[in-house]
């Protein structure tokens, strides 16, 4: 039974590739566009690996902005750039950040699990005054109790050590047996989870895929925002939230079809955008009955 459910914020709340996307357009105007998702997913990783420095408090926030932004270039061949070409993307980075929105999807997942009293919370790894500034931006707080915000920096510890969920789930009051943590970060956010005994979503929307030799160990993997309202949907609009991850059935067919009920959604928006058929069904990459449902459903079109 899942009874409580806990976002990560980048990446998986809003778009953050958009305003990465942007800065670097400004800033590196002559970087290789082609390479920009992979840039944005290693731009990721050295945050990833760089942060713990500034809470260990051998590097300083901003060097750290630097070398992350220095490291993504020159993975890429980009030239060498100093800290103030660095100082200045990051400047142009928070500007557009300041301008990030909740997409409609993710905003009718929180509006869905609000109506059905589900309790929320966030946990996000990051400078604490700069996390809070995105939370408030989002407008999460219309759907998460304050004290159901946990930033990083704030606690001494960040994802994926299970001490940040242990600490989580004693602050949100909830159980973590029952509460499921949706991330777009496997490290992080699927590996974190399950270590603090937690459920686990991989929002890969980003289209990561994992070694050969390590074990999936998530409950549910989807990638794109459609399928999470979907999933959502049928893990708490069933009656009295009697769904139940099983280990030994990731084939459970009322899940799945609440992930592509959501998919159906996202195609018939769409569509009525204007958009054809076959760029609808490559784009979501639809399945044969789900084209054949939309074909008899919109042919007078």
């Amino acid at each position: 039974m899942i009874t409580s459910i806990v976002f990560d914020v980048d990446d998986t709340i809003y778009d953050q590739q958009a305003p990465y996307r942007l800065a670097m357009e400004k800033c590196f105007p002559d970087f290789d566009s082609e390479n920009m998702n992979q840039a944005y997913i290693r731009f990721r990783h050295y945050s990833d690996i760089g942060f713990p420095r500034v809470v260990a408090g051998e590097w300083t926030t901003e060097f750290f902005r630097y070398w992350r932004c220095k490291q993504t270039l020159l993975e890429f061949g980009y030239r060498q750039i100093d800290e103030k070409a660095g100082s200045f993307f990051q400047s142009v980075y928070e500007k557009e950040l300041d301008e990030i929105t909740m997409l409609d999807e993710m905003r009718m997942t929180l509006d869905f699990l609000k109506s059905k009293g589900v309790k929320m919370g966030v946990i996000t790894n990051g400078p604490t005054e700069h996390q809070l500034k995105k939370v408030k931006k989002l407008g999460l707080y219309d759907y998460i109790e304050p004290h159901c915000v946990i930033v990083s920096q704030a606690t001494g510890f960040q994802k994926p050590e299970k001490e940040i969920f242990n600490l989580a789930a004693e602050q949100f009051g909830m159980n973590p047996e029952t509460t499921l943590y949706v991330g777009d970060s496997y490290d992080n956010d699927v590996q974190g989870a399950v270590n603090g005994g937690w459920h686990a979503m991989w929002f890969n929307h980003r289209g990561r895929t994992l070694k050969d030799n390590i074990e999936p160990i998530f409950d549910l993997e989807i990638d794109n925002f459609e399928q999470l309202y979907g999933a959502v949907k049928v893990l708490f609009d069933l009656p009295n939230h009697k769904y139940i991850f099983d280990s030994n059935d990731k084939e459970n067919r009322v899940l799945q079809l609440g992930i592509e009920n959501g998919l159906i959604l996202a195609a018939e928006r769409l569509l009525v955008s204007g958009m054809k058929l076959e760029d609808v069904v490559e784009i979501l990459r639809l399945n044969d009955s789900q084209s054949n449902l939309l074909k008899i459903k919109y042919s007078h079109n």
